[in-house]
């Protein structure tokens, strides 16, 4: 019996993966950051996702985990990015869609370009990515 597999699905590139020199807490403890999809109703699972969502609250790439793991649905359906879980990321895209239309990525891609000067441009497009948007 021959069975197709699909593709696995490439990352946008223009939201580019952040790296860093610097010792991350996703690196050192992946486990922490894993969540699949329900996994809130237990106080360990809860108490887990919150240890996880602090360590990120000092990542020094937490801004550009965000904006890769919300470009990137299909790479990052589960688990903790830059202190979210998988309904907190769709609750963003749709708010991002909704303020910047259905090509939002370009529209963050175009705030993360350096102007002339090498800093980040500023303006409505460029307000960066915060947990208030998902309110």
């Amino acid at each position: 019996m021959r069975t197709a597999t699909a593709p696995a699905p490439e990352a946008d590139p223009r939201i580019p993966f952040p790296h860093t020199t610097t010792t991350l807490a996703c690196r050192t403890d992946p486990a922490l950051f894993v969540h699949e999809h329900g996994q809130t109703s237990s106080k360990t699972d809860r108490d887990r996702i919150e240890r996880a969502r602090t360590a990120c609250g000092g990542c020094p790439i937490a801004a550009d985990c965000l904006k890769w793991a919300l470009a990137n649905p299909a790479l990052t359906p589960t688990g903790v990015w830059a202190a979210t879980i998988s309904r907190d990321r769709t609750a963003l895209r749709r708010r991002l869609q909704m303020r910047h239309g259905r090509d939002w990525v370009a529209a963050v891609a175009r705030a993360n370009e350096p102007s002339g000067n090498g800093r980040r441009l500023t303006g409505a497009t460029a307000r960066p990515l915060v947990q208030e948007d998902m309110r």
